[in-house]
């Protein structure tokens, strides 16, 4: 009999995250000390940049006061903190208004700061309307505790999902929910901008869209800006627009200031992954770490020049790798540290039992043929996984078909050499 409570239960059924991670994670590649392990090109990290993050830290230890060691100045950021991300993001996000320290509200992660958004915009059951595909732990993020579910937009084939048109698709989708007796009520659209997995910013007028319907239905506008700084120049470069902060334009003709909101953090763009000190209660040697590299103007601009040149030689080694055994990638990327790669080709046949029901590929959406395609995505999974790689499948990111994988290219030469001659020999080429 269980002692938990049935929200305990509930969880404990459910996907085993120390499971999927510990075999990623615990048997980390090393082409010197151990060239069997896994190699992890699925979770999205700067890990070219990690050791400048860790000899800053060792060149700038932290020393903490006795009052540093109390509760200090309260769960949303100290002055200090407050004042050093202001100055970041005016220097860098260039906002039509100077964005002032008390505007900013700090937590220990992005993922908190989500959950908390959750708590305070939506109630139990409601939803938050993104794109498809998108950040896999968003769902994770917004329905654990805060119990509101999101609610993902398909594109009718050759719509550019970054384009003032597929706004219409967002409404479409909204107003069907509102209209079906106990569906959800959808209380915002979170934009990933730059995108996660497609690496591409929305150009200003594809904003301002999404701005006025969520002016039309008072919906929130949640823009997470976590790849800001994330903006690289591939060769041959792509044709969308840069990458402009929702923060850099004047939005009052369009949205109700109460209605906008931007997530922000260290974890990407600094490459700080497991500093604990994103944008609920900050670690207060964490929150130091954080104005130091914050305050630091000139290693700030050093760094963050050469993790673009890094990002963008990765970019074009991982795509010339790809490219030379045929296999397609979405080429308009230009920010993030990902390639959003197309395995549909390798995919193992439906069963036969699923193509009768019309569960093929060109079926896949709903019902039994998404689950058909989820079982067949994870077949490709485990023959990486054998292979002793991992890539993020692209199901997990709520993509409209199977046979989608997220490719991490901010890693050493050989490690994605490696990490891709290991794909290869998984789908046979």
């Amino acid at each position: 009999m269980s002692t938990l409570a049935p929200r305990g239960a509930e969880l404990a059924d459910g996907p085993s995250l120390r499971e999927l991670f510990g075999g990623i994670l615990g048997d980390k590649y090393d082409k010197e000390t151990n060239p069997n392990g896994m190699i992890n090109i699925g979770t999205a990290e700067n890990y070219t940049m990690i050791p400048e993050v860790s000899q800053y830290t060792q060149d700038h230890p932290v020393a903490l006061t006795p009052d540093q060691l109390s509760y200090g100045e309260g769960p949303w950021g100290t002055p200090r903190l407050r004042r050093a991300m202001a100055h970041h993001m005016n220097k860098r996000f260039h906002p039509v208004a100077p964005i002032q320290p008390d505007d900013l509200l700090f937590a220990n992660g992005v993922s908190t700061i989500c959950e908390l958004l959750g708590f305070s915009l939506a109630s139990p059951g409601d939803a938050i309307l993104m794109s498809s595909p998108i950040y896999q732990a968003f769902a994770v993020d917004f329905g654990t505790k805060a119990q509101v579910a999101t609610m993902h937009v398909s594109f009718p084939p050759g719509m550019d999902q970054f384009s003032p048109a597929a706004v219409a698709e967002y409404e479409r989708v909204l107003v069907a929910s509102s209209s079906q007796t106990g569906g959800p009520q959808i209380r915002a659209i979170l934009l990933c901008h730059p995108h996660n997995p497609l690496g591409r910013p929305y150009p200003r007028e594809t904003l301002i869209e999404f701005m006025k319907l969520c002016e039309k239905y008072q919906i929130h506008l949640l823009s997470d800006e976590i790849y800001a700084m994330s903006v690289y120049s591939p060769t041959p470069p792509p044709s969308p627009s840069p990458f402009e902060s929702i923060l850099a334009f004047d939005s009052t003709p369009y949205i109700s200031p109460s209605l906008l909101h931007v997530l922000y953090g260290l974890s990407k763009d600094f490459a700080a992954g497991g500093y604990g000190s994103d944008f609920s209660w900050i670690p207060v040697a964490s929150e130091l770490l954080a104005c130091g590299l914050l305050e630091d103007d000139a290693w700030l601009e050093a760094f963050f020049e050469r993790s673009r040149r890094r990002l963008a030689e990765g970019r074009e080694f991982a795509g010339g790798l790809l490219r030379e055994k045929g296999v397609p990638f979405y080429g308009e990327a230009g920010a993030g540290f990902f390639l959003w790669v197309d395995l549909r080709g390798w995919l193992p046949l439906p069963l036969p039992s699923a193509s009768a029901s019309g569960s093929e590929v060109g079926g896949e959406g709903k019902g039994k043929g998404k689950e058909e395609g989820k079982k067949r995505e994870k077949i490709l999974v485990d023959r990486m996984m054998e292979k002793k790689v991992f890539l993020t499948p692209g199901m997990d990111m709520f993509a409209e078909e199977p046979g989608f994988f997220r490719l991490v290219f901010s890693q050493e030469e050989d490690v994605i050499r490696e990490g891709l001659r290991r794909v290869f020999e998984a789908i046979g080429v």
